[in-house]
C-alpha cells in the first residue's frame, strides 16, 4: 500500500509539472516568435483585436506564473531526491555532479536552442539548497517570503520601473539575426542576449531571479512539510491557499498590466505572479488527487516525467519553426496563432511521451543526465 500511495503522489507531482511545462512552452514560443523585438508599428499591424486579447490573456494567466510553478517543483524535486538518496555514501558529490550536468544542459540550451534558459539558474541556485534544507521550517519559509515579496518592494523603493517598451537597437539586431538563414550568428546572438548587459539588463529584471529562488525555497519547504506526500491530509490547507491566492494573484497581475510603466508601484505588483502560481498549484493538487482524475493524472504524468527532454525539445521546435535557418516564421505570427501552435506541439508531446515510456524507463535527456551524474551507464529499456 505504501508503494501504491507513493506512486500516486509522484503522479500528482508529475502531472502538475506537465501543466507547468505547457505554460512554459506558451511563453517560450512567444519569446522566440519575435513579438518583443518588433517596433510598435509592426506590432500593431501584426496583432489584430483577437491577437491583442489573447496576448493580454497570456500575460495575465501565463507570464511568469508557470515558470514560478516550474521553479517550485524543482525545489520540491530536490527534497524528493534528498529523501531517497541522502543516506547513501557519496551523496554530496553525486548531487553537485547532477547540478554541474544541469548547468551544461543550460549552456547548450542558451547557445543552440532557447536563449532565455532557466536550467543554468536552477543549477547555480541549487548549490545552496543543501545548506537551506538544514534550516528550521519557519526560517526557510521566511527567507522564501523575503525573496518572493521583499525583493519587488525593495526594487520599487529603489525607483526601479518596468522600463521603456520601445524597440532598442539590441532587439532590432536580435530580430535580424534570428530571422537570418545563417545558423552560427544565432548562437552568438543567443549568448549575447543571455549574458550581455544590453536592454535586458534593467534593474527591475533582477526580480526574475529573486522570484525563482524564492519559489525554489518554497518548493523545498513544501516537501519538508510533506504536503505532496499527504495531499488528502492537507486538502483544507490547499483549499484555503487556492481560495486566497487565485483572486489576490489575479488582481495584482491585472494591476501590473494596466498601471503605467513609469510608476515604481507597478514593480510591487509583480508579486502577483508567484501568488497566482501558488494558487494554480494548490488547485491543481486538489483536482488531480481526486479519484475521478486518475486517467488524466496518469496521462499528464508522462510528459511530467520527461520534463527535461520536453523542455529542451520545445526550444528545438521553436528554432525549426521560427528562426531563419528553419521555416523563418519569426515576426509573422500573432499571439492567437502562437497559442494554437503551442497547443498543437503540447498535444504531440503528450502522445510521444506516452509512447516513449512504454519501452523506456525515462526520457533520453533524463537518461543522459543520470548517466553523467552517476558516472556509469544506466539501463534505459525496461
Amino acid at each position: 500500500m505504501a508503494d501504491s500511495r507513493d506512486k500516486e503522489r509522484l503522479h500528482v507531482v508529475d502531472a502538475i509539472r506537465a501543466l507547468a511545462l505547457f505554460g512554459v512552452l506558451v511563453m517560450n514560443l512567444r519569446d522566440m516568435s519575435g513579438l518583443n523585438f518588433l517596433t510598435a508599428e509592426a506590432l500593431a499591424s501584426l496583432q489584430g483585436p483577437v491577437d491583442q486579447a489573447v496576448d493580454f490573456l497570456l500575460h495575465v494567466v501565463f507570464d511568469e506564473k508557470f515558470l514560478s510553478s516550474f521553479s517550485f517543483l524543482f525545489g520540491l524535486s530536490f527534497y524528493l531526491l534528498l529523501e531517497r538518496k541522502s543516506d547513501q555514501p557519496g551523496f554530496m558529490a553525486m548531487y553537485f555532479r547532477r547540478l554541474l550536468v544541469l548547468a551544461g544542459f543550460g549552456l547548450i540550451n542558451i547557445a543552440f536552442l532557447y536563449w532565455a534558459d532557466i536550467l543554468l539558474v536552477y543549477a547555480v541556485f541549487g548549490t545552496t539548497l543543501v545548506l537551506m534544507v538544514r534550516l528550521p521550517q519557519w526560517v526557510l519559509l521566511a527567507i522564501s517570503t523575503l525573496f518572493l515579496f521583499g525583493a519587488p518592494v525593495a526594487l520599487a523603493l529603489a525607483g526601479a520601473v518596468r522600463g521603456d517598451t520601445l524597440q532598442t537597437p539590441e532587439e532590432l539586431e536580435a530580430l535580424r539575426t534570428f530571422g537570418s538563414p545563417a545558423y552560427w550568428p544565432n548562437v552568438v546572438e543567443s549568448l549575447s542576449l543571455y549574458f550581455g548587459l544590453g536592454s535586458s539588463g534593467r534593474l527591475v529584471e533582477l526580480w526574475d531571479h529573486t522570484n525563482v529562488y524564492g519559489m525554489l525555497l518554497l518548493g523545498l519547504w513544501a516537501g519538508r512539510a510533506q504536503i505532496p506526500h499527504r495531499v488528502d491530509e492537507h486538502r483544507l490547507l490547499l483549499r484555503g491557499v487556492a481560495s486566497l491566492c487565485l483572486p489576490v494573484g489575479l488582481l495584482l497581475t491585472l494591476l501590473w498590466e494596466v498601471m503605467p510603466d513609469t510608476d515604481p508601484l507597478t514593480t510591487v505588483m509583480r508579486i502577483g505572479a508567484p501568488i497566482l502560481a501558488i494558487g494554480y498549484m494548490s488547485l491543481g493538487a486538489l483536482l488531480l488527487s481526486r479519484p475521478g482524475a486518475q486517467r488524466i493524472r496518469a496521462w499528464l504524468a508522462f510528459p511530467g516525467r520527461l520534463a527535461l527532454t520536453n523542455y529542451l525539445a520545445y526550444g528545438l521546435i521553436g528554432q525549426v519553426l521560427l528562426y531563419g535557418w528553419g521555416l523563418g516564421w519569426i515576426g509573422t505570427l500573432g499571439s492567437a496563432e502562437i497559442l494554437l501552435l503551442a497547443v498543437g506541439i503540447y498535444a504531440v508531446a503528450l502522445v510521444l511521451s506516452r509512447l516513449w515510456l512504454i519501452p523506456f524507463r525515462m526520457g533520453p535527456m533524463e537518461w543522459v543526465w543520470r548517466c553523467l551524474t552517476y558516472l556509469r551507464p544506466s539501463p534505459l529499456r525496461r
